[in-house]
């Protein structure tokens, strides 16, 4: 790490720094980058526990308000340069897990279908102005199921995006019949019904960017916790908290990617 001032105790959590790359930790419900209606973003917060001016920080991975996980921000042009170069190369390897709704009709694989824009500020498969999108997945685990359970199960995914298009682990997740827990925009159940019949809201998304790695001689993993809500859920739903550890660790079809 540099010189800077050490970060205040409650702050965002710097995860590490490699040659002007910054991994931060976000949390849900924290917009990535200010914009004309968002003045309190990830990127403006870290700014001022860097007393660097805001437009010097660039984030080379954007997470969707509703995301949680490790978000790469550039301090540096050479930095942003170096990771646009491991993605060209197919290095820049992450790794997400997400609680989806739904049954699996496989167990692994690639989503490749092509994401355009939808309606307002949604994608859908095809769309207007289509780009070409590809995910690596694996189904983890599923919870057990319950007749009284309002969904009667959860079904834990490892997603790798090797391409980098809004949305697109939300949108291929739907598209695929298993839309992610929260994702209102897509599907995703935002109500629970316990076996008991207690009721409970989930209004974010999901879906973690739990680690990114770097290409190095000796690879470098910057990792976020995976956030409390998920894994009560999950607990709640009768899956077993093992399963968190195998979906950090399972090997996919590839683990390269861009943004999501």
């Amino acid at each position: 790490m540099s010189g800077r001032p050490p970060l205040i105790d409650g702050e965002l959590s710097v995860l590490g720094e490699y040659r002007g790359l910054l991994f931060v930790a976000k949390p849900a419900g924290l917009q990535t980058e200010p914009d004309a209606r968002h003045d309190d973003t990830l990127v403006t917060r870290i700014a001022r526990q860097l007393a660097l001016p805001h437009a010097k920080i660039h984030a080379l991975s954007r997470l969707d308000t509703g995301v949680s996980g490790v978000v790469t921000l550039g301090l540096s042009s050479e930095a942003r340069k170096l990771v646009l170069d491991w993605r060209r190369r197919g290095l820049f390897s992450r790794r997400y897990v997400a609680l989806a709704t739904g049954e699996p009709s496989a167990k692994a694989g690639t989503w490749r279908e092509s994401i355009g824009r939808g309606t307002g500020n949604l994608r859908r498969v095809g769309g207007r102005q289509p780009e070409e999108a590809e995910t690596h997945y694996a189904v983890v685990a599923q919870s057990r199921l319950s007749e009284r359970a309002n969904p009667p199960a959860l079904v834990l995914l490892a997603l790798s995006p090797r391409t980098g298009r809004t949305h697109q682990l939300r949108v291929h997740a739907a598209a695929h019949g298993l839309p992610l827990l929260g994702d209102r925009g897509y599907g995703g159940s935002t109500r629970l019904v316990a076996d008991t019949g207690s009721v409970r809201g989930f209004e974010r998304i999901a879906l973690h960017a739990a680690w990114v790695e770097l290409p190095l001689s000796v690879p470098v993993r910057f990792s976020a916790d995976i956030p409390q809500e998920l894994l009560s859920v999950w607990r709640d739903y009768g899956g077993e908290p093992a399963a968190f550890t195998s979906a950090l660790s399972a090997e996919l079809a590839a683990d390269a990617g861009g943004s999501v």
